[in-house]
């Protein structure tokens, strides 16, 4: 009892007429009597009298017509949501993030996302950037957006861009009056810094940046979220950097202001396992395409 059979038996018990009903369906004549003598058969009952002047419903196609009606919509709902899905169209995607990239892209990318595919229910979920990729490795998460270079084998990446650090301090500091702090006037500042687990490529490249300047960072703790380094910065224990992202959110008991020569950019991509599903592919070509129509805010230096 296929869908296609039940159209033909629906079709000619609400019209009870075959040719009217055949040409609705685009068959010819005797293959829409041929579905129906088949159904006819598989049911057991004849489910229309039909003589040169009338066709009628028997008792029994009286009977199968509601449960005819039913499961055919039934199906061709279900055909419909498949097909969605398999559109990217609904669904469930799941986004993971840092918490530095819901100060620049995801709260735009989501939204945009959101309107170009209102039938999907997104669901956000903030790590660092290390656990984003176990996230990803054990299928907990479709798609991230974290800060490369990535170390767990198997993930594939599109890279957006990076945010420059700034330095950040308080608001009543004497290296605050300054339009540009050189990265030399830091020696002996307790600074501030996340840990290397968190993100080894950024925090070398940030000893890095002190070395080159011929002196070395006076590490008094290391913090992480960058939100709760902040937090630091304003009780006075440190001095840290953050990215331009979350300085252009202004704090009056804080101070931001870019480092000569300037600080690392912190890198940002997009990463997933695998063949990405389609609802994920759809966010990956929306971030994408938000990168681009939006390079300076996030590659200002």
């Amino acid at each position: 009892m296929d869908t296609r059979t039940l159209a033909c038996f629906i079709a000619v018990a609400e019209g009870l007429n075959f040719r009217r009903a055949a040409q609705q369906l685009h068959l010819t004549q005797p293959a829409l009597s041929a579905r129906i003598q088949n159904l006819e058969t598989e049911i057991g009952a004849a489910l229309f009298v039909r003589d040169r002047r009338r066709v009628a419903l028997t008792a029994a196609g009286a009977a199968l017509l509601p449960h005819a009606r039913a499961a055919h919509g039934q199906a061709m709902a279900g055909k419909e949501q498949a097909q969605r899905a398999a559109r990217g169209d609904s669904g469930l995607l799941r986004i993971g993030f840092t918490v530095l990239a819901l100060y620049g892209m995801v709260p735009h990318c989501v939204r945009e996302f959101r309107a170009r595919h209102p039938g999907v229910r997104v669901e956000l979920t903030e790590m660092n950037s290390p656990s984003l990729e176990n996230a990803l490795a054990t299928d907990a998460i479709d798609v991230a957006v974290l800060h490369p270079p990535l170390y767990t084998p198997g993930l594939s990446t599109a890279p957006l861009p990076g945010e420059r650090l700034v330095l950040a301090l308080p608001a009543g500091h004497a290296l605050a009056r300054r339009k540009t702090v050189a990265v030399r006037d830091l020696a002996g500042l307790p600074f501030l810094i996340a840990p290397r687990s968190v993100g080894p490529s950024i925090y070398d490249r940030v000893i890095a940046m002190f070395q080159d300047a011929g002196i070395s960072p006076d590490i008094v703790q290391e913090a992480t979220p960058m939100t709760s380094l902040t937090a630091l910065v304003s009780a006075g224990i440190g001095l840290g950097l953050v990215t331009a992202g979350m300085a252009r959110l202004p704090r009056p008991d804080l101070a931001y202001r870019p480092l000569r020569p300037a600080a690392p950019m912190l890198p940002f991509a997009l990463g997933w396992r695998g063949v990405p599903t389609p609802t994920a592919q759809h966010f990956i070509d929306t971030a994408r395409q938000w990168a681009d129509r939006h390079p300076a805010p996030t590659r200002a230096g």
